[in-house]
């Protein structure tokens, strides 16, 4: 991994990362324009100062370019007009470099939205399997700290390196007219520049690297820190997770500080290359005024030309180090972006709908796989990992209407099971089928809309709590989502808050109780109003009090949908038609609640108090 991010920025990522400002090109050939005028404003700027220096002060006849009638004014006439001539020139430079640059900041900021909305829009469509094997800290990092580097690349390396070699071209052709010699001793510096920057350049890329991955560290450290806060104080660890957390952070540093390190001398050995060549310089064009070949108005313009030209030199180097620190970010966002999306929709995808509201009249021609919810596994086969099976020729089928729990010990594979039926996964062999239809030949955000899911810890979003129950219909009415939450047995509760269903609830539902949030999660699945649904053993939380409450609005929610629930409680399984025993991922009974009683396994064992559920 390091090496793959220690090499240079290849020109295909480049090209790659710089088609986030397509939309802009326009926007970049104006800064493109403004950015000429800027040098060629610049090029003029010190040619007033010779005048005045050389003709006005001194005894040099100004040049035959300049008309005669103002020739012939008074000194100090000339010399207030140069004046202001050299006035308008730096405020011009001045006015059309700011714009320059607030457009370049612009263009910059709009390609880092653009490339941050894409990554989000992935990581939203890639599998669990991804999320699951991957640090929550270190996506958020990349997301959101790496993303940067596409801004820097176009701001301070692109947009720099083609303001650098326009200034040094120019320069330079303007320089060796003026002095040709001074010019080649000048020249002569670039090889040396161009030397430090290559002896440099894959060793700062080595040690960005290293750097990168060991701040995104900090940022896991600290998801998981705020994730298991819990967890950290009810065990008095508070004291460990600091020592840990300050270890990372020193470490952190440490590779920080070498990488800066590293970049502070290579702008030292940067420096003493042109100052050696300015001292240079200097001495010889002194040595030419004295000898009477140079004038002092031209050394002047010559070394300000010279500082000018340094300038954009100094800007190559800088460009160096940026893409190299740049390239380490822009591999770690393309490392998420090029991630496989392991459920992919055939181009071919069928459209799903539900049967429930299509009536003949209304059927569309295109003939959509209607969901009543008849579901059927076919010796479905999933690992994680291709060593280890999780699922092993699991086979079942529900019809619509019908309920089955899946009890079995922990680890067996119930909840893996349950999120094969909304394509979180696909199975590695076998077929999950909706109507006889196998999921993958459906289209996945049509198939997610037919399933309805209640899992064992409840999402609540930091919005009010009609947006939390309209999350999946955001334009349900404001009687459907009191109808739902009436459904849920949550209405009462809400009735109670100080602004009812327009109550912010915080991060997580914080101000709400476990019962709460689970009551505010059935009331979402109410609202959604699909024909499957999904239970991930709702009720395992709760007190007694909540638990009535929920197991009476999940028998309310169970009726007339196909239902598929993962159960760690007997209070939870007493209404469904089927149970479903798994154990090490392989299916051992199932069958209706009073032939497994007879069957006398694992069911019969659990319901007479010998085991309990896991």
């Amino acid at each position: 991994m390091r090496e793959y991010l220690a090499r240079p920025l290849h020109m295909k990522h480049l090209l790659r990362a710089l088609g986030f400002y397509r939309p802009d090109i326009w926007r970049i050939g104006t800064v493109l324009c403004l950015m000429l005028g800027s040098i060629g404003l610049n090029v003029l700027k010190p040619w007033p100062m010779a005048l005045i220096v050389d003709c006005v002060l001194g005894q040099k006849a100004f040049p035959a370019w300049i008309p005669s009638f103002w020739t012939e004014r008074s000194q100090g006439a000339q010399l207030g007009v140069l004046i202001l001539l050299l006035l308008g020139l730096h405020l011009s430079h001045a006015g059309v470099s700011a714009t320059q640059n607030y457009m370049a900041i612009g263009i910059g900021l709009r390609g880092l939205q653009r490339v941050r909305n894409e990554v989000f829009g992935w990581l939203q469509r890639l599998s669990l399997r991804f999320h699951h094997g991957t640090e929550a800290g270190d996506i958020i990092f990349r997301a959101g700290s790496d993303t940067c580097a596409f801004q820097g690349l176009l701001q301070q390396g692109v947009l720099i390196a083609l303001s650098a070699l326009f200034t040094l071209l120019l320069m330079t052709v303007v320089m060796f007219r003026l002095n040709w010699q001074l010019t080649l001793m000048a020249l002569a510096a670039i090889p040396f520049l161009v030397f430090t920057i290559r002896a440099f350049s894959r060793e700062m890329r080595n040690r960005g690297a290293v750097a990168q991955q060991a701040e995104s560290k900090v940022y896991a450290l600290i998801h998981q820190g705020i994730t298991a806060l819990p967890l950290t104080q009810s065990y008095a660890r508070e004291q460990q997770e600091t020592k840990r957390f300050a270890s990372e952070t020193h470490r952190a540093q440490k590779h920080k500080m070498s990488q800066h390190g590293l970049e502070v001398f290579y702008w030292l050995a940067i420096s003493v290359l042109l100052v050696f060549d300015t001292a240079l310089l200097t001495w010889y064009g002194s040595g030419q005024v004295l000898s009477g070949r140079l004038t002092l108005g031209e050394l002047l313009v010559f070394l300000a030309y010279l500082g000018q030209m340094f300038d954009p030199l100094n800007q190559l180097s800088a460009v160096g180090a940026t893409v190299s620190t740049a390239g380490v970010s822009i591999r770690r966002v393309f490392e998420i972006l090029d991630s496989p999306d392991e459920v992919k929709e055939r181009a071919d995808a069928r459209s799903v709908c539900d049967a429930r509201h299509t009536t003949p009249s209304r059927r569309p021609a295109w003939k959509p796989v209607e969901v009543s919810g008849n579901i059927t596994y076919d010796e479905v086969c999933f690992a994680y990992e291709p060593s280890c099976m999780v699922l092993q020729k699991v086979s079942f089928a529900l019809r619509a209407g019908q309920s089955a729990a899946i009890i079995g010990p922990s680890g067996a594979g119930k909840t893996t099971l349950l999120n094969l039926l909304p394509r979180f996964f696909d199975p590695a062999h076998g077929a999950v089928l909706l109507e006889d239809t196998d999921l993958r030949e459906l289209k996945v955000k049509e198939l997610r809309t037919q399933i309805a899911l209640v899992l064992q810890e409840p999402i609540i979003l930091p919005a009010t709590i009609a947006e939390n129950i309209a999350y999946g219909r955001s334009n349900a009415s404001k009687a459907e989502i009191e109808a739902a939450a009436r459904a849920a047995n949550a209405h009462e509760f809400i009735s109670r808050m100080p602004m009812r269903y327009r109550t912010p609830i915080g991060e997580g539902g914080v101000r709400l109780s476990v019962g709460e949030r689970q009551r505010i999660n059935l009331a979402r699945a109410f609202l959604k109003d699909a024909p499957i649904l999904l239970m991930d053993e709702p009720t395992s939380a709760l007190d007694v009090e909540s638990e009535a409450q929920v197991v009476e609005s999940l028998s309310e929610l169970m009726r007339g949908r196909t239902t598929l629930m993962v159960a760690h409680r007997l209070t939870t399984i007493q209404r469904v038609s089927k149970i479903l025993v798994l154990e090490k991922g392989e299916l051992k009974e199932a069958g209706t609640p009073d032939e497994l009683l007879e069957a006398g396994g694992y069911y019969a064992r659990v319901v007479s108090g010998q085991m309990q559920l896991d």
